[in-house]
């Protein structure tokens, strides 16, 4: 028992063993990423590096506003809720679009809800008179991020007895 004990305060106070051992450890962790890389048959000069292929590819243009039509009004004998369809293109791959409808002023969009949509089409119930603006955007697992906010369209419903 006294040996080891001896060895021990040999290795950790004598500097030639420390430095020993530093560079035993650089050689093993050398040899740990050299065959590391040779192991990886992909590997390559790191300068030369290219990622493998990815499979999601950039989102198309969004999608394009059918109707109501930009800056239409629509006058209703009838006091509120009315139905109205909005309607826009579809996007070639999308598996769904998202829409944002909102009363009154374009800055309330961030804090409006979005509504998800399978079809090119929603039936909205509006409750009051007002302007109201709305855009979709489209989305598939196959793009990298949604298409960009459609343009920004806007109607009027009016109760006008």
């Amino acid at each position: 028992m006294r040996y080891w004990k001896f060895f021990f305060f040999i290795l950790v106070s004598n500097p030639l063993a420390q430095m020993c051992s530093y560079f035993i450890q650089t050689f093993l962790l050398i040899f740990v990423v050299v065959l590391s890389a040779i192991n990886n048959y992909g590997c390559k000069d790191p300068h030369e590096y290219e990622p493998q292929f990815d499979y999601l590819y950039p989102p198309p243009n969004p999608p394009q506003l059918i109707s109501p039509r930009n800056d239409t009004s629509f006058w209703y004998e009838t006091n509120f809720p009315h139905n109205i369809v909005l309607k826009w293109d579809s996007v070639e791959g999308a598996e769904n679009y998202e829409l944002q409808i909102v009363k009154g002023d374009t800055t309330l969009f961030q804090h409006t809800k979005v509504i998800q949509v399978k079809e090119t089409a929603l039936s909205y119930t509006l409750t009051e008179n007002g302007l109201y603006y709305w855009h979709v955007r489209a989305y598939s697992r196959k793009w990298t991020l949604y298409t960009d906010w459609s343009e920004i369209w806007r109607f009027g419903a009016y109760y006008a007895p």
